[in-house]
């Protein structure tokens, strides 16, 4: 038999068990699996040997070129999308940035034109700022677009991306209807002005009461909130970046209730405190919502492994240091964010796997299967089996960086885990039957990645 490409002696990964096999390729996609492939690969042999092979990385949550704070995020998607290859995903779902009157559909195709350089595959989810201006149809014009997600705030009411809780049960009521995801960022917007006001009177707007603005009880009182408005919609509901042991909490509760319920975290939530902001640098680790405390941390490790949280993404949304510094002496205006794409996958292994909080499936299955089946991307992302897309990560675990900027490829001269040792790193990374990286070697190109139509979330199993 002929193949394109073959990689062998690897470790095979997925969520039910590890195994060791050869794969073949061919023509972008796995066409065989199994012990001593036999036949000749036309481009090349990888060998895998003393490595884990998995399926590619899916950072569900990212943003490229955002517009904020009057500044854009640092990352484009050539940059960021060939960071986030370095680190082994090999896709991406990021935003629209929606102008004001815009249908989704509209934003969807001025966003793809930005994404067209991107060097691995994406997807949007559509952002949508309210929704009194939209009707039913507006979103299935989106979904047919292959955009099957849309996120909303209950937060950021001072620059107008809130949506009130009424209209949020409608636009729930109308996704469930359509069988597509609402995807929530989770803190209460009044809670969140009345302190910001009253810290601001005072003159205590130094980036060590940023989490006095925005306290673990925002997000839960918000979480709470938007699952029982899930519960009355009938609506598919994902909760974006939670931080908190109670919001773990109440998603387990709502899990147990029936609804069709799935949240996440980041690895910022699961490796830092808020004592990052009493450094002398700590503006520059201003993110929404802020890092939490020791006990955070642990539940939302424990909720990882134990099912409750379904996945972890980034919210990369990087920029340099001149860019936080400006405002290093006002949270209130500093720009909110930090860089991950490209550390996702050995951050987890490092800090997860090797520190026996998960196993190495349980690992796969948070960053890369069920990112794929909660939007619509199984089984062509997030499974090695044969006939899907051959988005392969061959991970080395002997493989180890001491984090710096200057030894990632992330458009920033900041990162939040500076000096941190992690083990685990992407020797080869193939997207669609075809090597972007191989060792120390970006061999992908700009423009290379592709677009991906998304299923609606019941399609995706």
């Amino acid at each position: 038999m002929k193949f394109d490409y073959i990689i062998k002696n690897g470790n095979l990964v997925s969520r039910e068990n590890s195994f060791e096999a050869d794969i073949g390729i061919t023509d972008g996609k796995i066409s065989a699996i199994g012990k001593e492939l036999g036949g000749d690969a036309e481009e090349g042999v990888y060998d895998a040997g003393g490595c884990y092979v998995t399926p590619g990385f899916i950072d569900s949550h990212t943003h490229m070129s955002l517009p904020v704070s009057n500044t854009v995020s640092s990352d484009d998607f050539f940059t960021g999308g060939r960071a986030g290859a370095w680190g082994g995903v090999t896709t991406i779902i990021d935003f629209t940035t929606p102008e004001p009157g815009q249908t989704p559909a509209e934003a969807i195709r001025e966003r793809k034109k930005e994404a067209g350089t991107c060097p691995i595959d994406f997807s949007f989810h559509g952002t949508l700022y309210g929704y009194n201006s939209l009707g039913p149809e507006d979103l299935q014009e989106a979904i047919d677009m292959g955009v099957t997600s849309f996120k909303f705030f209950t937060a950021y009411g001072e620059s107008n991306r809130r949506t009130p809780d009424g209209e949020l049960l409608e636009a729930l009521t109308e996704i469930g209807k359509l069988d597509g995801l609402a995807m929530v960022h989770c803190e209460n917007d009044e809670i969140i002005a009345k302190n910001r006001e009253e810290l601001k009177s005072a003159g205590k707007r130094s980036i060590e009461y940023h989490p006095e603005s925005r306290p673990d009880y925002s997000e839960s009182v918000a979480v709470g909130e938007v699952i029982h408005l899930a519960n009355a919609s009938e609506s598919n509901l994902h909760l974006a970046h939670l931080t908190t042991k109670e919001s773990v909490e109440l998603l387990n509760r709502g899990k147990g209730s029936g609804i069709d319920l799935s949240g996440e975290t980041c690895p910022q939530y699961l490796l830092l405190t808020e004592a990052r902001y009493e450094d002398e640098d700590g503006h520059r680790y201003a993110s929404t919502p802020p890092l939490r405390l020791d006990e955070d941390r642990e539940a939302l490790w424990h909720a990882l492994d134990s099912g409750v949280l379904d996945s972890v993404a980034t919210d990369h949304c990087p920029f340099r240091n001149d860019q936080k510094d400006e405002f290093g002496d006002d949270f209130l205006k500093i720009p909110q964010g930090l860089p991950g794409v490209e550390t996702l996958g050995s951050l987890m292994f490092s800090e997860g796997v090797r520190k026996d909080r998960l196993s190495i499936e349980r690992m796969v299955e948070l960053i890369s299967e069920n990112p794929a089946r909660r939007f619509g991307l199984y089984p062509e992302k997030g499974s090695l089996k044969v006939g899907t897309d051959a988005d392969i990560v061959v991970l080395d675990p002997d493989i180890q960086k001491t984090i710096e900027p200057g030894n990632l490829h992330m458009n920033t001269d900041f990162n939040p885990f500076t000096g941190k040792t992690s083990h685990g790193w992407p020797l080869f990374v193939f997207l669609s039957g075809r090597p972007v990286l191989e060792g120390e070697k970006f061999v992908g190109r700009e423009g290379g990645g592709s677009w991906i139509n998304r299923r609606k979330r019941h399609q995706s199993g």
